[in-house]
C-alpha cells in the first residue's frame, strides 16, 4: 500500500472507529481562510506559455495566496487531546494576457487542491475560555491543474484547453487559538503544510507534463505554504 493512502486509512480509522470510554466528546470543525503555495514548476510554465506570444504580453496574475476551506470531524480523547479527520480545499491560478485594438490572447491557469487526511491536536495552554494548542495533520493530496489559452482576433477565435491531475502526501503543523463557549468554540488557526510534490498527468491519457526545455524533466504541483483561517468548532454531544 502506498503512503498516500496509508494516510487515508488512517484518517478513516481514527474518525469513525469507537475509542470506548476514554472517547469523550465528537465534534464538527470548518475552517476558512487563505492558503499560499509555492507552484515553481506551475510558474515557470506560465513564464513560458507567454514568451511563446507572437506579441508582447504580461503576467497579471501568479498563484497569490487564495481561498483555503476545511471540514472535519473531531473526537476529545481526554480534556487536553483531540483528533480526527476530514477534507480540505484550496485553489489558486494564474492570468497572463495580451490586448490591443485587434484582439487579444488570454492564458489561464487554474490549480485546486482536495485533501483527505487525519489530524490531532494537543492543548498546551488551557483554561476556562481560552485554549491554545498544537496542531499535526496527514494528508493524501489530488491535485487539479486546467491550463486555458485563447486567441481571438475579430471574429476568429481559436481555443486549446489542457487539463492535469497529480497525487502527492502533504503533511502540515502548526498551532490554534480558541474562545470555549457552551458547546461551542471559535478562533484561529495556522498551519505551515509540506507538499511532497505530485507529477502532472494528462487527464485524457496524453502523458506527463514536462519541462518544455528539458523533456526528462516532469513538472509537479507543489501547495508548500502557510495555511492562515478563522475556525469554528461545534460539540454534537456535551
Amino acid at each position: 500500500m502506498s503512503t498516500s493512502w496509508r494516510i487515508l486509512a488512517l484518517a478513516v480509522i481514527l474518525t469513525f472507529v469507537p475509542l470506548g470510554a476514554r472517547a469523550q466528546r465528537i465534534g464538527f470543525s470548518a475552517s476558512v481562510g487563505l492558503g499560499s503555495q509555492r507552484m515553481d514548476d506551475l510558474k515557470y510554465i506560465q513564464q513560458y506559455i507567454l514568451d511563446t506570444y507572437p506579441v508582447e504580453g504580461k503576467i497579471t496574475s501568479s498563484f497569490p495566496p487564495f481561498t483555503k476551506v476545511s471540514l472535519n470531524l473531531v473526537r476529545e480523547w481526554y480534556d487536553h487531546l483531540k483528533f480526527g479527520g476530514g477534507y480540505s480545499f484550496s485553489t489558486t491560478g494564474g492570468k497572463s494576457s495580451y490586448v490591443d485594438y485587434s484582439g487579444k490572447i488570454v492564458t489561464e491557469m487554474d490549480a485546486t487542491s482536495h485533501r483527505l487526511g487525519a489530524f490531532f491536536s494537543y492543548s498546551i495552554l488551557g483554561g476556562e475560555r481560552l485554549d491554545l494548542s498544537l496542531l499535526g495533520r496527514a494528508d493524501v493530496n489530488f491535485s487539479l491543474v486546467n491550463i486555458e489559452s485563447a486567441l481571438s482576433i475579430g471574429a476568429y477565435v481559436n481555443q486549446i484547453i489542457d487539463q492535469y491531475r497529480s497525487i502527492s502526501p502533504s503533511g502540515s503543523a502548526g498551532m490554534e487559538l480558541m474562545y470555549q463557549f457552551n458547546g461551542f468554540s471559535v478562533g484561529l488557526d495556522a498551519a505551515y503544510l509540506v507538499d511532497l510534490q505530485g507529477s502532472l498527468k494528462d487527464t485524457g491519457g496524453a502523458g506527463e507534463l514536462t519541462d518544455p526545455n528539458d523533456r526528462d524533466r516532469i513538472l509537479t504541483t507543489d501547495w508548500t505554504g502557510w495555511q492562515l483561517g478563522i475556525k469554528t468548532l461545534i460539540w454534537l454531544n456535551f
